[in-house]
């Protein structure tokens, strides 16, 4: 069968190009990779902003690549061939075998579309035939933006595959299924972030070169999964406009934050210079990060919360959740009213760098006043704004609980008709703070390490980095991120790695009883953040 591949290397980050376990870059390997494919006639680089040593191929360069403009490359390569081959440049595991017999599938059953499912990513590379190209082209058209994994590119991993998903049906679609489900894990096997990069020098070091090893020794080595964190929530301001029935903090915070005989009386708030050393320090850490300012307490109570969001969007690796109940955004009244929401949409919005998170949890204002007390009508009206002034960034959520569940439908279906960002969140009882109100248990059957402990920080206002956002309350502390006597949070970081080892070692005898109190009975350990 004649190949031909295009090696997409757009949104290129400069880990691709250092070396790993003192051997070859990713970038090199995966010319290898390349090199040795079975049947191959031409390849070609796409090269984008970061330029590329030579490495035998020609490149095709351009400042800023989309779908289209792939597709198109890879139309022009394909000319006279029977399948064109998509590799990502950063992916130093790409897998020969694998490769051969996906070609070996694709060319037998005269398959249109090729890929494989179940492996982590950057195991395999994807194939598609020159005939149908054009008209994968015309569904990507219909695709909104995206953002790459680097700057100035609008194409994700799943790019492709989203397009063809679109209208699934009019293709002949060969999978090559992973004799290992680890979908699960979550893992991008690939030099493009710091995080990732990590992860591969750790495998790589451990002996992982293709999808057969990296099989075999990544449930071996859980440990050396939990590198750098990715979802640092932060907690801006201590107190709360309403005392919600769904959430712990009502049941904790006065004990901690700042005084007052409930959350409606609390006054801290983090100063924007420490908010700013947090976000330094995250940078340094990790380089990118997704920052949640919603840890406890209400965000638009903060002073100066244009300026938090302002210190986020000015470090350009950040991305930035706001989670709210959509209540105080605007202060004052009449002429002189104050509308920081219009300010933050009119410099922020166009970069695609802030989601909303409106936290409603009714369709109807006497459950809502139930469940979490007066402010209906702001709260709703403020969400519908949010809908116009951030596209596509603005959600509606509600917990998931017995109290509302004859809700659930209203809530979904009367949202639905006005965006596609509805969460229905499951409801946690925050290490057994709350009683049990969960409608059904989606718990996995075998319990796996905590992916909180394994991606994310938490920071209290007052600078403390709790083991976890269910366990704020709690006596345990990993550390400080400011403040007299702190040594940051790379050293709350690496405090935090003895509880995720207790995980794994917990996990594998099937001993509860192992589990770091309070973590035996807790069941966020499954829920995802980033």
């Amino acid at each position: 069968m004649k190949l031909a591949a295009v090696i997409y290397a757009g949104s290129l980050s400069p880990h691709a190009l250092k070396p790993i376990a003192g051997g070859d870059s990713a970038y090199e390997r995966c010319l290898g990779f390349v090199r040795r494919l079975p049947g191959l006639e031409r390849a070609v680089v796409a090269e984008g902003m970061l330029a590329l040593p030579e490495g035998g191929f020609p490149k095709v360069r351009r400042e800023r690549w989309t779908l289209d403009l792939l597709l198109e490359e890879m139309a022009a390569v394909g000319q006279g061939v029977d399948a064109v081959l998509l590799a990502w440049a950063d992916q130093p595991f790409l897998d020969s075998v694998l490769a051969a017999k996906m070609l070996e599938d694709f060319r037998r059953y005269r398959a249109e579309y090729g890929f494989a499912d179940g492996y982590p990513v950057g195991l395999s590379a994807e194939l598609l035939s020159p005939r149908v190209i054009q008209a994968v082209r015309g569904l990507a058209s219909s695709l909104p933006p995206g953002t790459g994994p680097g700057t100035g590119s609008q194409i994700e991993r799943d790019s492709l595959f989203t397009a063809i998903q679109k209208d699934i049906n009019a293709f002949d679609i060969e999978t090559d299924i992973s004799p290992v489900d680890l979908r699960d894990l979550r893992l991008t096997l690939a030099c493009d972030t710091k995080r990732n990069g990590l992860l591969v020098e750790r495998l790589a070091s451990a002996g992982v070169s293709d999808a057969a090893s990296a099989l075999a020794s990544i449930p071996e080595n859980l440990g050396l999964l939990r590198t750098l964190p990715a979802f640092v929530q932060v907690q801006v301001a201590s107190g709360c406009p309403q005392s919600c029935k769904l959430c712990a903090y009502p049941a904790f915070g006065p004990r901690f934050a700042g005084g007052g005989g409930s959350v409606l009386e609390l006054k801290r708030e983090m100063p924007r210079e420490d908010f700013a050393s947090v976000l330094d320090q995250v940078v340094d850490l990790s380089e990118d990060a997704v920052i949640d300012i919603s840890l406890w307490g209400e965000p638009s109570l903060h002073s100066d919360i244009q300026g938090l969001v302002g210190e986020v969007m000015a470090r350009p690796t950040l991305s930035l959740i706001v989670e709210t109940s959509g209540l105080g955004w605007i202060r004052g009244s009449g002429e002189g009213a104050a509308d920081p929401i219009r300010a933050l949409a009119g410099r922020y919005a166009s970069e695609g760098r802030i989601d909303w998170i409106v936290s409603l949890d009714a369709a109807s204002p006497e459950l809502y006043a139930e469940l979490r007390g007066p402010g209906f009508e702001e709260a709703t009206a403020f969400a519908e704004r949010l809908i116009d002034l951030f596209p596509g960034r603005a959600h509606v959520q509600m917990v998931r609980s017995r109290e509302n569940e004859a809700e659930l439908e209203a809530f979904w279906r009367g949202w639905k008709k006005k965006t596609d960002k509805v969460i229905v969140q499951k409801y946690s009882r925050s290490a057994g703070l709350l009683p049990e109100r969960k409608v059904s248990d989606l718990s996995p059957l075998t319990r796996r390490p905590c992916w909180h402990l394994k991606r994310d920080l938490s920071v209290l206002v007052d600078g403390t980095v709790a083991l976890c956002r269910d366990y704020s309350q709690g006596d345990t502390r990993l550390g400080g991120a400011f403040g007299p006597g702190s040594a940051g949070l790379a050293a709350a970081w690496a405090a935090g790695e003895s509880f995720h080892a207790a995980h794994i070692a917990a996990c594998r005898s099937g001993d509860g009883a192992l589990f770091p109190r309070p973590c035996e009975a807790c069941d966020e350990y499954y829920t995802y953040n980033a």
